[in-house]
């Protein structure tokens, strides 16, 4: 988070500090779980993008795709679709060709609908865990 007022990063962290309170309920696992974000971060392949009240992590995965994650408030739909209209703006005008992310439910399906995105949705398995993967060509 170099390069970043004060202000920008209190507020990156308070964003993703609740976010990880509220998926683990633990204060133990959501200093587990911000320490391996700071490791992650580290990498020239991942970059923390603040739109409205999220924080998406991107990570690149190949030449023009990305892999996303999204964290904040996902209790208000029209604050995430249009914060996802805007990274999807964002990674246009970096030459992202493909933006991917998973889940376990399909949720993100509404969202796009909201936004206009056109998605491919497959199913896979995460640590033995079946899950959707939702794709965008942008």
């Amino acid at each position: 988070m170099d390069g970043l007022d004060p202000q920008e990063t209190e507020e990156i962290i308070r964003i993703i500090t609740a976010y990880f309170r509220k998926v683990t309920g633990s204060e133990e696992e959501t200093q587990k779980m911000l320490a391996a974000l700071v490791q992650t971060i580290q990498e020239d392949s991942a970059k923390l993008v603040h739109l409205g009240d999220y924080v998406f992590l991107v990570l690149v995965r190949a030449k023009g795709v990305v892999e996303i994650h999204t964290m904040g408030d996902t209790n208000s739909p029209r604050e995430l679709a249009k914060s996802i209209k805007m990274l999807a703006a964002y990674l246009k005008g970096i030459d992202v060709k493909i933006a991917y992310t998973y889940a376990e439910d399909k949720k993100f399906l509404k969202l796009a609908k909201m936004v206009d995105l056109e998605v491919e949705q497959y199913k896979s398995t995460a640590n033995g865990k079946p899950i959707n993967v939702f794709l965008v060509k942008l």
